[in-house]
């Protein structure tokens, strides 16, 4: 059953049990650090773990960017993968930033090609009334824009553990 758009922030972190930190580059980005703590289960995407105990994730949040992405690495340093969640813009509020999740999700991991997550979710959405056809025209422009970034490396992925 699909739900209406999730509200994230960065304040909150993407993660539970999490030690999280958030660096303003300027007013308008900022990267997240969270670091793992213990977990009952590692958490995993697909085949590969994302987080245990000793992981760290960095997000860049970018106001006005319709997407964060977040880099995985695991205890050492090694980078697992990289998320990014398709979102309306994200927005600077007080303690940091904030975004409308729109279901999309691209995910790569190191020396594979990125593939598009949850499709059937945002057709659902539309279907359901949660999104405009417009947002969803909206969500798909921004995995193609993150698909270029992810195949080009674009973006400084690496300045994100900085």
């Amino acid at each position: 059953m699909i739900h209406s758009p999730k509200r994230i922030s960065s304040s909150g972190g993407l993660g539970l049990n999490t030690k999280k930190e958030l660096k303003f580059l300027s007013d308008t980005l900022a990267i997240g650090r969270e670091t793992w703590g213990k977990l009952a289960i590692p958490w995993q995407e697909g085949n590969t773990i994302i987080a245990e105990e000793g992981y760290v994730w960095h997000t860049r949040w970018e106001a006005g960017k319709p997407y964060i992405i977040t880099q995985f690495c695991n205890a050492s340093g090694q980078e697992v993968g990289i998320y990014c969640d398709v979102a309306k813009p994200v927005q600077r509020v007080t303690d940091g930033f904030e975004f409308d999740d729109l279901y999309l999700d691209v995910w790569r991991v190191p020396g594979e090609k990125p593939v598009v997550l949850d499709e059937d979710e945002l057709a659902e959405a539309l279907v359901a009334g949660y999104i405009t056809r417009k947002e969803a025209d909206e969500a798909y422009l921004a995995v193609r824009e993150l698909l270029a970034i992810l195949d080009s490396d674009t973006i400084q992925l690496n300045s994100l553990n900085s």
